[in-house]
């Protein structure tokens, strides 16, 4: 009769067996695993290592860059605006160090800027846009303006802005209707004369919440310039090219990327030297994407004259 020592011994020897079953074969494998575990751990940090070697490299390589355009810059663009008179337009939160700098480019390479304009807060404000309306609607019309038969007030405003900023209709038209926004607090020109230029840079800055009124309502201004007939670069930072920021919107599917032309790294030297190379190949009719972002063409446009 098999009694209860007689299982409980059973038991023990299983486990026992079990126990020393994966004694042995932990030993047997030990030495393949863990030599190719090395294996791998060695082949990762030569990679890291490279990688690492490669980013100095490139940050060597900008960094170089970004000298040789602080230093020579005038010397690249000198010339390729002969007497072009640019009208430059801030968008909100557009830095001054950056239109600074590209107004800088601008008179090294020959041309002047005729009106510096600043667009404020107010004017991508969906809580100000029948501000917008009302005044396009109701107050100043230029003669020869068309609308678009929209209700968005970002297409309307738009579309009145760009009509006088490229000299069309009056003398006295760009006059009235900056006037008319300025008393909306939505443009300001720092008390300087605007002369109408159909040759624009746009600078903008950062990214901005996808789809919302005021990524729609900068595109649109953007949109109208060139539809108006304006010669017409955007400028921007790398904050610029992501999400919905200008940048990214102009190279988007709702975007003039055919005609309008871009820099997503006009915070830098290289990048406001860019600005300017691309402005004067606008006026030509050829249009390109440059900067640091997968949507740009190539780092820097051709310094051809």
């Amino acid at each position: 009769m098999i009694s209860f020592r007689y299982h409980l011994v059973s038991i023990i020897a299983v486990f026992l067996a079990l126990a020393l079953g994966i004694v042995v074969g932990t030993t047997a494998l030990n030495g393949p695993i863990t030599t190719d575990l090395r294996k791998q751990v060695n082949i990762l940090k030569t990679d890291r290592t490279t990688l690492a070697n490669q980013v100095k490299s490139l940050q060597r390589q900008v960094s170089d860059a970004g000298q040789f355009a602080s230093s020579f810059g005038s010397q690249l663009v000198q010339g390729t605006l002969p007497k072009q008179r640019v009208l430059l337009i801030g968008l909100p939160g557009a830095r001054t160090s950056v239109e600074d700098g590209i107004t800088k480019q601008i008179e090294a390479a020959g041309g002047k800027v005729s009106g510096h304009l600043e667009l404020t807060d107010a004017y991508i404000d969906p809580r100000r846009a029948s501000d917008i309306t009302s005044l396009v609607t109701s107050g100043v019309h230029p003669q020869g303006l068309t609308l678009p038969e929209v209700s968005d007030a970002g297409q309307l405003g738009g579309a009145l802005l760009a009509f006088v900023l490229l000299g069309k209709g009056q003398a006295t038209d760009l006059s009235q209707v900056l006037s008319g926004f300025a008393e909306l607090h939505m443009v300001s020109d720092a008390g300087n004369a605007v002369a109408a230029s159909t040759t624009v840079v746009v600078v903008g800055s950062g990214p901005l919440t996808s789809a919302n009124y005021a990524a729609s309502a900068e595109l649109a201004l953007v949109n109208a310039l060139q539809h108006a007939g304006g010669h017409v670069v955007v400028a921007g930072d790398s904050g610029s090219a992501t999400q919905a920021g200008i940048v990214a919107a102009v190279r988007g599917p709702n975007g003039d990327k055919a005609t309008v032309s871009t820099v997503d790294n006009a915070d830098s030297a290289i990048g406001q030297v860019s600005t300017v190379l691309a402005l004067a190949d606008i006026v030509k009719s050829t249009v390109g994407h440059y900067g640091t972002a997968k949507t740009a063409d190539a780092l820097f446009p051709s310094p051809t004259k």
